[in-house]
């Protein structure tokens, strides 16, 4: 049985070619799996939430918006916060605790994980498309 952290990892293969295409794929393919590395720790809870070909997306999603910092905030240049694992901001934040009747704030793990994962799969990715350049692969754009 191949153990739960090397299941999600990208599978980076050398490129048999050394096209500037093929370089490019592997070094975005190993820098990926550095960045899953440093949230390995969601893993288990994102699994509870997201499809298995989603979790490595997420886990990117989530180094890229949070460094996997559950505290983490930012602020925008019209002052609203960016707040948790996730980054939501404020006015998003509103409207889904109005949607889905959440009584959590934005940085408990476990509710915004699964406030994500019902946002990605209603929604879409796009929420997340100011890091987008840091998180997206070419498997799923």
């Amino acid at each position: 049985m191949i153990p739960l952290f090397f299941s999600i990892l990208p599978l980076c293969v050398i490129p048999i070619q050394e096209t500037p295409k093929e370089i490019h794929n592997f070094a975005h393919c190993l820098n990926s799996e550095k960045k899953i590395e440093q949230v390995i720790e969601w893993e288990p809870l994102i699994s509870k939430y997201f499809k298995e070909e989603d979790r490595a997306e997420a886990l990117l999603i989530v180094y890229c918006e949070s460094r996997g910092k559950p505290t983490a905030v930012g602020t925008n240049t019209n002052g609203t916060k960016d707040v948790g694992l996730w980054q939501f901001n404020d006015d998003t934040w509103s409207w889904l605790k109005s949607k889905l009747k959440i009584t959590s704030k934005r940085t408990n793990p476990v509710v915004s994980t699964a406030v994500a994962s019902w946002l990605y799969y209603n929604d879409g990715n796009h929420h997340w498309n100011p890091s987008s350049k840091c998180w997206r692969t070419n498997a799923r754009n």
